[in-house]
């Protein structure tokens, strides 16, 4: 037999359960491992039973009259003609202390339930260790789900992807089939990916890994879509049903009654998991009634083939393992194109009413927990979206991506918004004059400007404004009259902006939307602030603020309390500005506003700079260029490229600053946008400098080297910088225990904790702007760019 990986945490609990129980059933999906599982745990309980542990295998049975039968000649009892087959066991057994192991249960489950029954009322010193795909279902039994083995989390290093059990399970096999892993980072990788996409499932992992004799690890991962064909050729001594993948799943599925099967079907079109509610609206048909659904996804969670968690606040989720969600879904298309479309329109439909219905909560009270229900929804939103880019009628589309406007940005996934909504309005059957079309093209050109795509922007909004008068829906025309403002402000013109956001606050204010108002005011805040008017613009963020806090909106109330903050650096108020702007960036932290931490960064580093902290502005600068990558904003890219020009990014030398210097500006240009007043005259005071210390000449070619780097030179270069720069100390060196304060290290314990910055000033009685101060600093000495990086710092070094 085979090495046994892993699983101490399962054996104890098992073990345990055996000791408070005479009966235990270990149940779980196919292929999970629930019979190697069984054996060792009876191993390890061998000396404790005086009369032996008993292995009885009922997967070759058929029949459920030879249940019994087996046990009995596994236990060596003699059956006399004529006596029942349970009262000459229950006789034989009597007092012994013996401890059966029933493996194989769910075909043959009624006659195992009969069997088990007699045994546990007649030999009080029995105890049975039961595996199953489905409980027994008996009085007193301790069901004990056995979970796939671990795998590692996309982005784990390469030591830890090593050390997850499913990981060994799969280089341990290969090694034994004479093609061991390589043992580099890289293959470190695509194993991690092989296992999560296989669900750590210990037969699905043994099957790949006999793949590998045939081919290499990247291509099995790249063929892991066709599972089914691909993993062939299991043990030739196991069971027919352990010889290929699709054999496994097979065997759960001739065992589900008619609902179950339609049911499960149903569920594969759902990406990721769903609540209740969702899979009633979902697999309820002319075949199954919605009240029936209830009781077949009990049957299904009991039968292993659905996952369920409480999530402890909230409804409980659901899911599929990857494999069987594959299955479930080829058999839903062998139903025919009627029930295969029938289930994707209904899961589509039911997201797009959770959009609606989520959308007014975004900008108002329960804001943050609608963000959250649509963070735990995003795979089944993709999933949808996907199902209307094929449908001829885009409107639905439309409704779905233009509902979900301010969880885009929130969430950091504007990019992926945008492509969305020109992806429908790009339709031919879109183009029109519909309302929800001029909705779309308002939302689209809000996450437009995140992105930097003002021209399209500006197209839409005229082409919006146009069908929203005609149609006299004046909350319509404020909210584009808002968007096409914004257009001109990033391109400089605020004189031709302000007549427009005049008009659209005039008719927010006659409609008292709260959000809306505060929103022009916000935009005549800065283009108030860019023609000189520092007081004016205090004023209008201020009152700005004002109609947030009103409306409930406590991402805006964040934003709104960064550009009062902002405003205030340029007179020179860098304590009250520090106060702001780090007050702004915990809301957006405690939010996980990913757009307003993005902004909140930048802003804070800059106030850190102007207040002689250029460490500290460093990391934020750092943070924020980070996050502005991964979400594609490229207009706050360049202001982050400005801002570690300012403070000599990584100790690189002038040189580097001056090439950043250059990209920044060009980056801006390409955008057609104007460069804000104060980040204009700090760019051109640090340019003046450089020039002095590098001369003239030298500044020159290198601002012009910058000016001429994409995107992914520059990161490159940032990246390669880093490492010169050194890395964090790690444990065990002697800077581990020095480099950070002990009052640090109290932040960094409650950082990684999952604490906001106002969590931790409440538990160690310091301000929220000491906390922030500390954090930064922390981040400074580690020469990282992230909270979460801090906190993997320091579970990996051991110190917290």
């Amino acid at each position: 037999m085979s090495s046994f990986i892993g699983r101490e945490a399962e054996l104890a609990e098992v073990r345990g359960l055996v000791g408070g129980s005479r009966l235990v059933t270990l149940t779980g999906a196919g292929g999970v491992g629930k019979t190697r599982l069984g054996l060792q745990v009876a191993a390890r309980l061998l000396k404790d039973t005086g009369d032996g542990v008993w292995f009885v295998d009922l997967a070759p049975l058929s029949d459920p009259g030879l249940v019994a039968v087996t046990v009995a000649d596994v236990l060596g009892v003699r059956l006399e003609p004529g006596r029942p087959v349970l009262e000459a066991l229950v006789e034989a057994v009597g007092g012994r202390r013996l401890l059966v192991v029933l493996d194989n249960c769910e075909h043959v489950l009624v006659a195992c339930v009969k069997l088990a029954d007699a045994l546990l009322r007649g030999c009080p010193n029995l105890a049975l260790v039961a595996t199953s795909r489905e409980p027994l279902g008996i009085d007193g039994e301790r069901v004990y789900r056995v979970p796939s083995l671990g795998t590692p989390a996309d982005g784990d290093d390469a030591d830890a992807i090593w050390a997850s059990e499913a990981v060994r399970l799969l280089a341990d096999r290969a090694a034994s089939q004479g093609v061991p892993l390589a043992g580099d980072g890289a293959a470190a990788t695509v194993a991690g990916r092989i296992c999560r996409r296989l669900d750590g499932i210990p037969l699905a992992l043994e099957l790949a890994a006999a793949r590998l004799r045939v081919m290499p690890a990247a291509e099995l991962e790249s063929r892991l879509g066709e599972r089914f064909a691909l993993l062939t050729g299991g043990s030739r001594a196991g069971l027919p049903r352990q010889q290929t993948l699709r054999a496994m799943v097979d065997w759960s599925w001739e065992l589900l009654n008619p609902g179950e099967r339609a049911v499960l079907a149903a569920l594969s079109v759902f990406a990721g998991g769903f609540t209740l509610a969702a899979a009633e609206a979902v697999a309820a048909g002319p075949d199954v009634p919605a009240a029936e659904v209830l009781g077949h996804l009990g049957a299904l969670v009991d039968k292993s083939l659905v996952q369920f968690g409480d999530t402890g606040s909230g409804p409980g989720r659901y899911r599929l393992l990857e494999t069987v969600r594959h299955y479930a879904a080829g058999r839903l298309d062998a139903l025919g194109p009627a029930a295969a479309d029938g289930a994707r329109a209904a899961h589509r439909g039911y997201y797009l009413a959770l959009a609606e219905a989520a959308a007014p909560h975004l900008v108002g009270p329960g804001q943050a927990e609608w963000l959250d229900r649509l963070d735990a929804e995003l795979g089944n939103v993709r999933a949808a979206i996907n199902v209307s880019l094929a449908d001829p009628d885009p409107e639905p589309g439309l409704r779905l991506a233009t509902s979900l406007r301010e969880y885009w940005v929130a969430r950091g996934h504007a990019a992926e918004g945008t492509g969305a909504l020109r992806a429908f309005l790009d339709a031919p059957a879109a183009q029109g004059t519909s309302l929800t079309r001029a909705r779309a093209q308002a939302a689209a050109a809000d996450l437009l400007d995140k992105t930097g795509g003002y021209a399209t922007a500006r197209d839409y909004c005229d082409e919006a404004l146009a069908i929203a008068r005609a149609a006299g829906d004046e909350r319509l025309v404020a909210d584009l009259l808002h968007g096409r403002a914004w257009v001109l402000l990033r391109q400089g013109q605020q004189d031709a902006a302000l007549p427009l956001i005049e008009e659209g606050l005039g008719l927010a204010r006659r409609l008292g939307e709260a959000d809306l108002t505060g929103r022009l005011l916000s935009a005549r805040s800065f283009a108030t602030y860019v023609s000189g008017d520092e007081v004016g613009a205090a004023h209008d963020a201020a009152e700005g603020l004002r109609f947030f806090r009103q409306a409930g909106d406590m991402v805006r109330v964040g934003v709104m309390l960064g550009n009062l903050g902002y405003i205030e650096l340029s007179p020179g108020d860098v304590d009250a500005a520090r106060g702001h702007l780090a007050e702004a960036l915990d809301i957006a932290r405690a939010l996980n506003n990913r757009d307003g931490i993005l902004y909140g960064t930048f802003n804070l580093g800059l106030a850190e700079y102007l207040g002689g902290s250029a460490g500290v502005a460093k990391a934020l600068f750092a943070e924020s260029l980070d996050l502005a990558r991964r979400m594609g904003t490229k207009r706050q890219t360049a202001y982050a490229l400005i801002g570690l020009a300012l403070t000599d990014h990584g100790g690189a030398g002038p040189g580097w600053s001056a090439r950043l210097h250059g990209a920044a500006d060009q980056a801006l240009a390409d955008l057609g946008e104007t460069i804000e007043p104060l980040e204009g005259r700090l760019a051109d005071r640090d340019r003046q400098r450089l020039r002095e210390a590098m001369g003239a000449e030298a500044f020159e070619a290198e601002y012009a080297a910058g000016r001429t780097l994409d995107a992914a030179e520059v990161f490159a270069v940032l990246g390669r910088t880093d490492a010169a720069a050194g890395r964090a100390p790690e444990a065990g060196s002697a800077e581990t225990g020095t480099v950070l304060t002990p009052r640090e290290l109290d932040v960094l314990k409650l950082v990684a904790q999952g604490l906001s910055n106002p969590e931790i000033a409440g538990r160690l009685m310091l301000s929220e702007h000491t906390v922030h101060r500390h954090l930064a600093n922390i981040l400074r000495k580690l020469n990282l760019s992230s909270r979460a990086a801090a906190a993997a710092w320091g579970v990996r070094t051991g110190l917290i």
